[in-house]
């Protein structure tokens, strides 16, 4: 049996690629420092529950080499996917060296550490801030790499490390993944739909930063999670670099008439001014995941946004449920005077 440690697996894409792997029958070691850059509980939520379907769970941090090294040879890994990251392009802005850090000096300790634990191959989550503005569409593995925010150069750094690590050590497999808006189900809080869809089920106004006339290539999780299994599977990706989106140009405005469809609920949506940090559109061309994978994204945005609607109405009812049990408690335990 295959065993694959998944960097930042108890994480939004990192939990649908456990559960993916897991179904497949594959051992999953999900490695993750449950940092606080969101509520830390969502993520050993998360964890909990992969572990529930057979995944070991490691609490370490990809700056920690030591327990890397020791995770690795202590359950015995094949391959590496590495997702763990800083990410946000917003916060990327406020924080960069945190983000350089975390995405550059993480990235290196990952690439280095499974060279020497003998790690048949590593597959690398980029992104497609690398790209930068858009020159033509669909963007093709070979579009020109300028990124304009601190997260888009970070991962530029990452695949530049990659680039390193195959002219020096060409034995040592490895594989690039940019992914293209990726959007699903426990969502981090900080991503479109998941604003979208709380603030529409609140009957909060929605802040669209621009037009809403850009576009994003939104890709379902569960077709990225399938890319991430190919990826560290297949023996066309070795040393290969893939966008992976769905392959379809939607404008921002017509997802929020899609969250208001399946919300059943009036949108009050408010405009501002683009962030700088911000692309205009995206476009992934996927026909070389297509040919050498096999890559065939079936899940659409409008799924999506149902998963994420129907996970935010269970949450949401089950805090409820917290809180109140929480009240009643306390309640009981005031003395009568």
């Amino acid at each position: 049996m295959t065993t694959i440690l998944v960097t930042g697996g108890a994480g939004f894409i990192g939990y649908h690629l456990a559960k993916y792997l897991l179904e497949r029958d594959v051992k999953v070691v999900v490695y993750d420092n449950f940092s606080d850059y969101y509520t830390p509980q969502l993520k050993w939520k998360n964890a909990q529950e992969v572990e529930k379907l057979g995944a070991t769970i490691v609490e370490g941090d990809i700056l920690d080499k030591k327990t890397l090294a020791r995770t690795l040879e202590k359950e015995n890994c094949d391959r590496v996917i590495h997702l763990a990251a800083q990410p946000g392009v917003r916060y990327s802005t406020i924080n960069p060296d945190k983000s350089l850090r975390i995405n550059v000096e993480g990235t290196s300790n990952v690439l280095n550490v499974s060279r020497e634990c003998n790690i048949s191959r590593v597959v690398i989550s980029s992104s497609s801030s690398v790209f930068g503005p858009t020159i033509f569409m669909p963007m093709n593995e070979g579009h020109p790499r300028n990124p304009i925010s601190f997260y888009g150069v970070s991962k530029l750094a990452t695949e530049n490390l990659v680039a390193v690590c195959r002219h020096l050590y060409p034995e040592f497999e490895t594989t690039i993944i940019r992914p293209y808006t990726v959007v699903g189900s426990r969502q981090r809080p900080d991503m479109a739909i998941n604003i979208f869809v709380s603030k529409a089920m609140t009957d909060e106004p929605i802040t669209v930063f621009g037009d809403g006339k850009q576009t994003r290539d939104w890709t379902n999780v569960e077709n990225m999670a399938q890319a991430f299994h190919l990826a560290a599977t297949k023996s066309a990706a070795k040393n290969e670099n893939f966008n992976i989106g769905a392959g379809t140009r939607i404008s921002v405005n017509r997802v929020l008439s899609m969250v208001s469809e399946v919300t059943n609920r009036e949108l009050h949506l408010e405009y501002a001014e683009m962030n700088r940090a911000d692309v205009r559109d995206t476009f992934a061309d996927i026909s070389k995941a297509k040919r050498l994978l096999g890559y065939d994204p079936k899940k659409t945005i409008f799924d999506a946004i149902e998963d994420f609607t129907e996970y935010w109405i269970t949450q949401h009812y089950s805090n409820q449920l917290l809180t109140n049990e929480s009240s009643s408690q306390a309640a009981s335990s005031i003395p009568v005077k």
